[in-house]
């Protein structure tokens, strides 16, 4: 989901919830004391709504919750322990991608990565600015190709060939999103990625259209 798009429904459920709330508290108030006006069909109906758009903005914020932790899972996976501390470089970057500078944020991620060239864990930040942000799949694919020639451990390999593959498949190529994804079975069988290129193998092999993976 983009930024601008969770933000503006985070004001109308936040926004409504209160407007509601306070409508409900004024009709209970006139049902009490039983002034003129006062009708207890919109009392309920206030409160309804009230409920309706709480529970909306509580599987909001619960969504946000789940995927930050499983961020920082995956980043546990791909690194072979435990999430390190975050880089400052890294929360420069996502500070300028929910400000609307994602190109700054590139740049500030390739400075970091040249002088820490061991973080290549970076380059799929990068991808992801550029397939998510800015909506170039080809600049994303690219920067994932780059990584995966590099010596990485097998979950952190995989994750990028999966995340590879969905390029692929924007792009129209899904030839190489197949061999991408035959190869991610083969030599990185035991990964958890590979049980999902499985999936998305069997899938093909059935003849469905679907795009090869799921956006994450």
């Amino acid at each position: 989901m983009k930024a601008w798009i969770k933000i503006v429904l985070y004001i109308v459920l936040l926004g409504g919830t209160i407007i509601l709330w306070v409508a409900f508290g004024a009709a209970h108030g006139r049902v009490l004391a039983q002034s003129s006006g006062a009708s207890k069909t919109a009392m309920m109906s206030y409160l309804g709504g009230f409920v309706l758009l709480a529970i909306g903005l509580g599987l909001l914020v619960a969504y946000d919750v789940a995927h930050f932790f499983g961020r920082r899972a995956e980043r546990a996976i791909l690194q072979g322990g435990p999430p390190l501390e975050t880089p400052s470089a890294v929360e420069e970057a996502a500070r300028l991608r929910k400000s609307g500078e994602p190109l700054e944020a590139v740049r500030v991620l390739r400075d970091f990565l040249g002088q820490h060239p061991k973080e290549l864990e970076l380059m799929s930040e990068i991808a992801e600015i550029y397939n998510h942000d800015l909506n170039q799949p080809l600049s994303a694919a690219l920067e994932y190709e780059e990584l995966i020639r590099h010596k990485l451990p097998a979950e952190q390999w995989a994750w990028a060939a999966l995340h590879l593959a969905k390029l692929y498949g924007r792009l129209d190529q899904p030839e190489k999103s197949a061999a991408l994804l035959e190869r991610l079975v083969k030599d990185y069988g035991r990964t958890v990625a590979a049980g999902r290129a499985r999936k998305v193998l069997a899938g093909l092999r059935l003849g469905q259209r679907e795009e090869p993976l799921e956006e994450s």
